[in-house]
């Protein structure tokens, strides 16, 4: 039984950033077969180590660690170093990535937060727009306004959340 809620969890985790790290590989390896290859053993190797992963933090870091091992190994196997770049630049290129990745899900939360605070009508609005993919056209005229009008509005709005977001990134501790 433990070896099957073992499952579902490494599952459910896997399931969450897979995608998050497939890209993460193609930063490091812009082959595409080459990085879901990389991917494959990858999650092959994070299950065998399943057990050893903390499970007070967060997985995708611990899972990044073993993807970069893991295009270390392929270039060394492929002998493709030569053919892109030097390992000294993948390991800046996968340090930046981790960093960009943590400033967008800083930027998401600050996004979500922004949105929370703002007044119903204005996030229905960009819901609406955004989410939904309501033409302007058409949400001008269910408010019986011109499109100019609301495209005015909008633009407000997104100044004022753009705002918002900058604010708490800012304050947060993240240079824009």
């Amino acid at each position: 039984m433990a070896e099957r809620v073992e499952k579902d969890e490494f599952a459910a985790l896997y399931s969450r950033v897979h995608l998050d790290l497939l890209r993460y590989i193609l930063t490091l390896l812009p082959d595409r077969h080459q990085a879901e290859d990389v991917l494959q053993e990858t999650a092959r190797l994070l299950w065998q180590k399943f057990d050893q992963f903390d499970q007070e933090r967060p997985f995708l870091p611990w899972a990044r660690k073993f993807a970069y091992f893991e295009v270390l190994k392929h270039r060394k196997k492929y002998a493709i170093r030569t053919k892109y770049f030097a390992d000294e630049l993948i390991e800046t290129i996968a340090t930046e990535r981790i960093e960009k990745d943590e400033m967008f899900e800083a930027g998401r939360e600050a996004l979500n937060d922004c949105m929370a605070s703002m007044d119903e009508k204005s996030s229905e609005l960009l819901i609406d727009r955004f989410s939904k993919g309501i033409a302007l056209k058409e949400l001008a005229a269910r408010q019986n306004r011109t499109a100019n009008s609301l495209y005015l509005v909008m633009h407000r709005i997104r100044q004022k959340l753009i705002r918002c977001v900058n604010n708490k990134l800012e304050s947060q501790g993240w240079a824009l």
